[in-house]
């Protein structure tokens, strides 16, 4: 409820909202086309795994570009330049699925990835400057939900409509959602306290150094990258687990498993954020046995998710380990906003958005490669188990020093 007010009392960001929800369904819209016919093109665990370490990698250069280009131009510019950017960047996947590419089809990936890179700093910069602290839990909760719903509703209708309709109509679609989503920042702009959210940084951004900080920034700042080694590769190799299953015919639509999978992550990252309390987030922040305590079910439920033959407990089992994370994403996204300053907010996003999606793509291949040869669970044990214990202790030398 008190995230609505918040919603209410600021209708700036009400829209501002809005507009990175639609955004969202967009990129879920084009997700779907890509791993539609990735399946249809009967594709290795190995080329999963490719083009999800193609769809990060060109986010880690844009995000230090948007955080660079947030010291010369307004936030709200940025954002909605990359939106543009992405609306054109639409004709290569466009063209990729009309001639069956799978080249091109990567570099449409890639292209995509860059265009959502952009907008991080100034994204979290409109956040931090928008609220006190005590909102930002709430605004935690809301950037995970929109992040989530916007997944869910464009995964969602994206595996309704895609068998039904041609590409061109397909795209389209997607086109319109990049144009109503510009409408709401330019409308969010316009009402917007813009002497204090939609202001050029300049050469007030702090550099940050790792060595500097004290332990609540050092364990703000890590929950995120360690989460990130212990979900990689699950999070790689889950489309790849859906072809084990037939399609699902229901009121006479054919639904791909693979898709549907996706879906149900996206259902445990909308689930996750409405169960936290402020209480639970101060808890979770001073225990390193309740973060890696999440890590571990995290794992547990991707284990069972990848040994299920069923495929009703494997939906489960992922939405079961989605919430986990996203519990823990609630608490690193209210915690970063809290703990770091304004000047130090822009960098460090920045930096851990990069270290995730580093992580991401890198350990997405030797997952693959890994999964062509020995399967799904004894490429989870070896990666993401370790991963859980690697947390446990990073917090608990943190808690301790």
């Amino acid at each position: 409820m008190s995230v609505f007010k918040l919603l209410i009392s600021s209708r700036w960001y009400l829209w501002f909202s809005l507009g990175y929800l639609i955004t969202g369904i967009g990129t879920g819209l084009t997700g779907v086309a890509i791993y539609a016919n990735l399946a249809q093109w009967d594709a290795s665990p190995l080329y999963f795994s490719i083009v999800f370490s193609v769809s990060i990698a060109p986010a880690l250069l844009s995000a230090e570009l948007g955080k660079y280009l947030s010291r010369y131009f307004k936030p709200f510019t940025i954002l909605i330049a990359a939106e543009v950017a992405g609306l054109f960047a639409l004709i290569l996947p466009f063209y990729a699925l009309i001639s069956a590419n799978p080249r091109v089809l990567m570099l449409a990936v890639a292209l995509s990835s860059l265009f959502v890179g952009l907008g991080v700093a100034a994204y979290n910069m409109i956040n931090k400057r928008g609220f006190g602290e005590a909102d930002y839990l709430k605004i935690a909760t809301i950037e995970t939900i929109s992040f989530s719903a916007v997944t869910i509703i464009g995964t969602g209708i994206g595996s309704l409509i895609y068998p039904l309709v041609q590409h061109g109509w397909y795209f389209f679609i997607d086109a319109v959602s990049y144009l109503l989503a510009m409408a709401c920042l330019i409308y969010s702009r316009a009402i917007s306290p813009q002497q204090v959210v939609d202001k050029i940084e300049g050469a007030a951004q702090s550099t940050l150094r790792y060595a500097a900080l004290n332990s609540d920034k050092k364990s703000a700042f890590l929950i995120m990258p360690l989460l990130t080694i212990i979900a990689a590769p699950a999070m790689a190799l889950l489309p790849v687990k859906g072809l084990d299953f037939v399609e699902i015919k229901w009121l006479g639509l054919v639904i791909n498993p693979v898709l549907m999978l996706l879906f149900a992550r996206c259902i445990g990252q909308l689930i996750g954020p409405l169960v936290v309390s402020q209480k639970m987030v101060d808890y979770l922040f001073g225990s390193s046995l309740g973060k890696a305590g999440l890590g571990l079910m995290f794992f547990m439920m991707y284990l069972l998710a990848f040994y299920s033959s069923h495929f009703l407990l494997t939906f489960i089992a992922v939405v079961l380990a989605h919430i986990a994370s996203n519990i823990l994403y609630a608490v690193a996204y209210s915690t970063m906003l809290s703990r770091f300053s304004e000047q130090e907010i822009g960098p460090v996003s920045v930096l851990i958005y990069q270290i995730t999606r580093l992580l991401l793509a890198v350990l997405a291949l030797p997952a693959g490669f890994f999964a062509n040869e020995y399967g799904l669970l004894n490429t989870l044990l070896l990666f993401s188990l370790p991963a859980v214990l690697l947390m446990f202790l990073v917090f608990n030398r943190i808690a301790a020093a």
